[in-house]
């Protein structure tokens, strides 16, 4: 388990040719953590500074995450939506927005939705390349919280979601 306090606000993310997980490093190179998706299996795996965070997918057509920690207590779910959004429910009451930012998901965004106000503050914008078989990107974190970790890793798990569904549809 790693611990980095205060929690860097830009990291990197790289994947390996031909396998199906995610490392996460600060700007120094420094391992932060690993999301690893399964072949079949409905259960994703991630870590990112000691935070352990499970999604699981469910349904077929109006597809819904449940979102654990290394516990299995729940943390929230998410409604997912294939019109470039998706509403995150956080069991603490929060509410976060999923959002791309270009129809070639290679920008996207994760808004704090606060009650009462047009004004939502973007918490961590994400960015995303492709060199042949590497994927690689930027995350910067905007919105520090006591749950920085987790919705860094709901944020990602999104949009790698989303990008790895648009590949298996070509």
């Amino acid at each position: 388990m790693l611990y980095y306090y205060p929690f860097p606000s830009r990291l990197k993310w790289i994947s390996h040719p031909f396998k199906r997980g995610y490392e996460f490093v600060d700007e120094g190179g420094q391992y932060m953590g690993k999301m690893q998706f399964s072949t079949f299996g409905k259960t994703i795996q991630s870590e990112l500074n000691g935070i352990v965070v499970k999604f699981i997918l469910e349904g077929v057509f109006l597809r819904k995450v449940q979102i654990f920690d290394e516990k299995d207590q729940h943390l929230g779910y998410i409604q997912l939506s294939l019109f470039g959004k998706s509403i995150i429910h956080l069991d603490n009451g929060d509410v976060y927005i999923w959002k791309r930012k270009n129809i070639f998901m290679q920008h996207w965004q994760l808004i704090h939705d606060l009650p009462n106000t047009d004004n939502d503050p973007i918490s961590i914008e994400y960015q995303y390349m492709q060199q042949f078989v590497k994927e690689s990107g930027d995350i910067q974190v905007l919105e520090e919280s006591n749950q920085t970790e987790t919705l860094t890793l709901i944020g990602f798990f999104l949009g790698m979601y989303f990008i790895r569904q648009r590949k298996k549809n070509r």
